[in-house]
């Protein structure tokens, strides 16, 4: 056999990851599932890529809101917050336990969560296409955290804008107003959950933008590789939401 080609090289890199080999995981597609009440979707990278593909350009603002498992069981407790989550178009879970609870939470799965797959390809598909961002946060010091945040993953941003939620008085009507004389093609939001959930709930049909992606306190923690603090931080978070959900379905059974 001779020796492989550079073309063939190339071409054997985008069999791998047409067939699911590359950094994308195989046969992950869109799981619906009900937990704690709540009637959620998850996607795989992937299908979650092609969501956002449509979203970019279908004339509306469209939602992304990363979600936990303390989310969630905060949300079980509140039927307004409940349905502001059920809501939104795209919810991505920021750690495993949500789906491994769920009974959805397959290895490949688990993988793309922990490496943060969707986001990281997400902010590259930003950068290439020259969409521009628009970041907001609660107060200056979690901006620059934001902005913290975002160079790490993606250094290349357009930035139409940023700003602290505070400097509006907190006052959605004067944040509505800011972000439509920029008109960003997507809003990156860093808040306190639930409050920018709220935000793009009851006033992101106001907003003149493409897409709104909630990266609340925690949405990037365990990024890739995760130490040995965190995986035994995320088995006793685990644990301990999956004692409420089981609690809750026997409640519901009985």
């Amino acid at each position: 056999m001779g020796k492989p080609t550079k073309e063939a090289d190339i071409l054997q890199v985008l069999q791998n990851i047409m067939s699911g080999t590359g950094i994308f995981c195989q046969g992950e597609g869109m799981q619906k599932y009900t937990i704690l009440g709540i009637k959620l979707y998850d996607y795989g990278a992937r299908e979650a890529l092609r969501n956002t593909d449509s979203f970019l350009h279908n004339g509306a603002l469209n939602t992304i809101a990363y979600i936990s498992s303390s989310n969630l069981a905060q949300a079980s407790k509140d039927e307004q917050l409940r349905e502001c989550l059920e809501a939104v178009d795209m919810t991505i879970c920021t750690e495993p336990d949500v789906l491994e609870a769920a009974g959805i939470a397959g290895r490949n799965r688990i993988r793309e969560i922990d490496e943060k797959v969707y986001l990281r390809e997400l902010l590259k598909k930003f950068g290439r296409n020259r969409n521009s961002v628009y970041l907001l946060a609660d107060t200056h010091d979690n901006l620059e955290v934001l902005g913290e945040i975002i160079s790490e993953y993606q250094d290349n941003l357009l930035i139409r804008g940023c700003g602290a939620y505070e400097d509006f008085g907190n006052q959605p009507e004067r944040l509505v107003n800011a972000l439509n004389d920029l008109a960003p093609d997507v809003v990156i939001s860093r808040m306190p959950w639930p409050e920018d959930l709220y935000l793009m709930h009851d006033y992101g049909h106001f907003v003149n933008a493409e897409l709104w992606v909630s990266l609340p306190f925690g949405a990037v923690t365990w990024v890739q590789n995760p130490s040995l603090f965190a995986r035994l931080k995320r088995k006793l978070v685990y644990r301990a939401f999956a004692h409420n959900v089981n609690e809750y379905n026997k409640k519901m059974d009985g």
